[in-house]
């Protein structure tokens, strides 16, 4: 009975043995064991990198899709060491979940671009369900990529042994209990390279044993700690709960909860622990612990960027919404069916309404009538640049009142939605646009004055021009009257006398109109102007002037002139004052040296240009500072308005009026005006 005993322990003892002999010599053999790795769409450079280097002792199996790898999975998953996924897979994380899904044990190499390498590191970190079995690799080190992938199959299979020799010794410990000694000795050596520090401990929390990972943990020899109190390493900030924790071990009904330590201070080194006590009965029934240290330093450091980030996300959005609430422009989000999704608080006291009253509304609901479609193609026209795009827009209030708005639309894109909705800003021009319209009506009286002052300088060459049409016909009339009294009139001779009576007064009717409609006290009428036809119309009014003063006028104009838009009695009053002004300054020149010229030209696509050149003495280089200045004039009985009032109506339509003296003599005033726009909102 004896002998059949001891046969057992033998051979059970040389199985052991077996099992032992197997693992080490299947570590011994990692380099010459062929691996077996799948290629999810790997570009053609990463695969001869790997084919070049692997291809004595690995096995690559390429595939085009992720389905193909569940596939293998399920139908081999022990026997895939790795699979690398390639940079052209557009969702690596989510295929990388669901692979450790169905193998946690592995290994996925993801391939990325240098550019992302790190994003893709931070979005493994915090993505939950995946081992530190998933990495990323980029792909401006593919000279390292063999080693890396040989290290990581190597280290699987060492995984899958070490589990393997586990299970086998625990399969053995259930069926040989007598053999007990020896199991022991082999848990202590598996003990000794498991990953985990293990510590055994008595009540008062004194070392009795620890395994190598433990030591290290500590960064302690085996002889500074036996016998050393565990409580006693660790920071006095945590002896109590440690303490605390191997007392409550005792408890077997009660829920352990693992605690974190950081132990840095006693440590030397940034090092933090999770501690995790059961209790513990030796030989003579004394009770003790067993503590189990798990390196947690690189988990906790991610947890903490993480929570740092975190809160530096909500603080910036918390900044953010505070900004966007506290900014005096009103502010609107839309969809893509230009519905409102969210407001501020500006825009909320701008239209009177509350913020729940417009979202889910559209937000061109909100726009006065006459600017609802220039509106809508403001938000759907494709912003080009980088510059700002500002229109003027007009609203009702929930009062029904109207207020006006530069508005700013910016359109939102998704890389795989497209167009997701509009960002408006709106900043309230109401009070300035009643500003600018009781100035324009002010400067609508100031050229209404100045252009009844202009007729009333030019009051003797228009009596002079009436009188002409009025002497004839009433010697035309008187001539008519004798020839019918003395009965010897001939019908030709009166027909003849009579039309040229109609010639005369429709003459004298063409002056009065004109005078009339330049002298007319309207509000200010934007229409489509023709720049040539407009300094024609002036000569006919200035033609008097000139004709009196012996004074040439020069027409040189550019030939299919694009239009302007604008005021036109305000337009021909500008050319009139100039041309005017032109002639009272060569009153003091010679008369052959007289010259007036009027000039018309493109400047460039979007400009049109007018010069009125004259051969007068010029201007100084003081009063050429000066000319445009409100109540500033070199004439004795001037008012000093005139060139003042020009000057605001060429503002007012969005041009610019200068002065320059000529190298031959003489002065040069030029005005622009924009080239009509085509029919649509004008950006402002």
């Amino acid at each position: 009975m004896i002998n059949e005993k001891q046969s057992a322990v033998t051979s059970n003892t040389l199985h052991l043995n077996a099992i032992e002999e197997e693992r080490v010599s299947s570590d011994s053999k990692d380099t010459a064991v062929l691996g077996c790795v799948i290629l999810l769409n790997v570009d053609i450079k990463v695969r001869n990198v790997l084919l070049k280097g692997n291809i004595d002792y690995i096995e690559f199996n390429e595939v085009e899709s992720s389905q193909q790898v569940f596939t293998r999975l399920v139908q081999v998953k022990n026997k895939i060491d790795a699979i690398v996924i390639g940079v052209a897979i557009k969702e690596p994380v989510s295929i990388a979940q669901r692979i450790q899904s169905v193998n946690k044990e592995c290994p996925v190499l993801i391939m990325s671009e240098p550019e992302k390498h790190i994003q893709l590191q931070q979005a493994l970190l915090f993505t939950p369900f995946l081992s530190s079995d998933v990495s990323t690799w980029s792909t401006d080190a593919l000279d390292q990529l063999n080693n890396i992938l040989r290290d990581t199959i190597q280290r699987k299979q060492k995984k899958q042994n070490y589990k393997k020799t586990i299970a086998a010794a625990q399969r053995r410990l259930r069926d040989v209990s007598h053999i007990r000694p020896q199991v022991k000795h082999y848990l202590d050596r598996l003990l000794d390279h498991a990953p985990i520090g293990v510590l055994n401990v008595d009540i008062q929390g004194s070392i009795l044993g620890l395994n190598r990972f433990a030591v290290q943990i500590l960064n302690r020899t085996e002889r500074e700690t036996i016998g050393v109190s565990l409580i006693d390493i660790f920071p006095a900030s945590g002896r109590e709960a440690l303490r605390d924790l191997i007392a409550q071990c005792v408890a077997p009904a009660r829920h352990r909860v693992p605690e974190v330590f950081d132990i840095s201070e006693t440590v030397g080194k940034v090092r933090i622990v999770e501690v995790m006590a059961s209790s513990l009965v030796d030989n003579s029934g004394q009770l003790g612990a067993t503590v189990i240290l798990q390196d947690v330093t690189a988990r906790v450091s991610a947890e903490r960027e993480r929570d740092q980030v975190e809160e530096a996300l909500r603080s910036s959005e918390s900044l953010y919404r505070e900004l966007v609430q506290t900014m005096s422009e009103a502010l609107a989000l839309t969809d893509e069916k230009h519905c409102i999704t969210y407001v501020n608080d500006s825009f909320c006291n701008m239209f009177g309404y509350t913020s729940e009253e417009v979202i889910g509304k559209e937000l061109l609901s909100f726009v006065h009538d006459d600017y609802s479609a220039a509106m809508r193609e403001c938000m759907m026209k494709p912003e080009l640049g980088s510059g700002v795009h500002r229109y003027e827009t007009a609203w009702v209030t929930s009062k029904g009142k109207k207020v006006y708005t530069l508005t700013s639309p910016k359109r939102l894109f998704d890389p795989e939605l497209g167009y997701v909705g509009c960002l408006g800003v709106f900043t309230d021009i109401t009070e300035r646009k009643k500003i600018e319209g009781r100035e324009k009506k002010h400067m609508m009286e100031l050229a209404h004055v100045s252009r009844v002052t202009t007729l009333g300088e030019m009051s003797s060459q228009i009596a002079h021009e009436l009188a002409q049409p009025l002497a004839a016909i009433a010697a035309l009339s008187t001539g008519s009257l004798k020839m019918l009294k003395a009965e010897t009139s001939d019908p030709d001779e009166i027909i003849e006398s009579l039309t040229s009576i109609s010639q005369q007064s429709n003459r004298a009717r063409e002056v009065v109109r004109r005078l009339r409609n330049f002298v007319r006290n309207d509000e200010m009428r934007y229409e489509k102007i023709d720049l040539n036809q407009l300094v024609r119309t002036v000569i006919h009014l200035i033609e008097l002037e000139a004709r009196w003063h012996s004074l040439p006028v020069s027409l040189e104009m550019q030939g299919s002139l694009p239009s302007t838009s604008g005021d036109r009695i305000l337009i021909e009053q500008v050319v009139l004052n100039l041309v005017h002004n032109a002639i009272e300054a060569m009153q003091t020149v010679a008369k052959p040296l007289r010259k007036l010229i009027i000039r018309t030209s493109s400047k460039d696509d979007t400009t049109l240009q007018v010069e009125i050149i004259d051969s007068g003495p010029g201007i100084s280089e003081d009063e050429i500072k000066k000319i445009f200045q409100p109540f500033y004039t070199t004439k004795p009985e001037g008012m000093g308005m005139g060139l003042a009032i020009t000057r605001s109506i060429i503002v007012a339509h969005q041009g610019i009026l200068s002065a320059t003296n000529n190298e031959q003599g003489g002065a040069n005033f030029c005005f622009t005006l924009p080239v009509e726009k085509e029919e649509g909102t004008s950006e402002l």
